[in-house]
């Protein structure tokens, strides 16, 4: 014969106890704090890439500008200057009456702690064919700009062919 089954008593069920709601709390607690370092972080990341990506983007503005108006003399050939760290400009033909425009400074956003690299300043003149030449008008590879902060840092590269391409996760250089 089978057994009858027992019935628990509901009344008899304990509760939570002051130390499984310590533990619940602690868990929570740990699990938030881990959220807000990796959104922080995230942040710093992405503020990082997006800022590069903008100064690439001005770069190869700045590199078409001197391509369409076939600039072959130094004072037509867009440019971009960078004065220090978190200070840049950029030189182009905007309103299009084929003499460069008075140069518009930029800055970094100040509540990223971003920064570029040195040294400074650094030019960066584009001529005619897209390419980056000097002060005398002669070819050069430019060495990439790297923009860095607290969470690592982002480069700004130079193709053989003039094109610019933004190269996030490189190593900063030393300080």
């Amino acid at each position: 014969m089978n057994a009858p089954l027992k019935q628990k008593n509901l009344r008899s069920a304990d509760g939570l106890s002051a130390l499984d709601l310590l533990l619940v709390i602690a868990i929570f607690s740990m699990l938030a704090g881990f959220v807000v370092v990796s959104l922080v972080r995230g942040n710093r990341s992405t503020y990082r890439t997006s800022t590069a990506v903008e100064l690439a983007n001005l770069l190869q503005k700045a590199r078409a500008d001197s391509i369409r108006r076939d600039a072959r003399e130094l004072n037509q050939m867009a440019q971009v200057k960078i004065f220090n760290r978190k200070f840049y400009s950029i030189a182009i033909d905007g309103d299009g009456d084929g003499n460069l425009d008075v140069p518009l400074v930029k800055s970094l956003p100040e509540q990223t702690e971003l920064e570029i690299s040195g040294p400074f300043p650094k030019t960066y003149i584009f001529n005619w064919q897209g390419q980056t030449v000097d002060s005398q008008n002669n070819s050069v590879a430019p060495q990439p700009i790297i923009i860095g902060n607290s969470s690592g840092a982002s480069g700004i590269k130079f193709a053989d062919d003039g094109k610019i391409v933004v190269v996030p996760g490189v190593k900063p250089p030393a300080r």
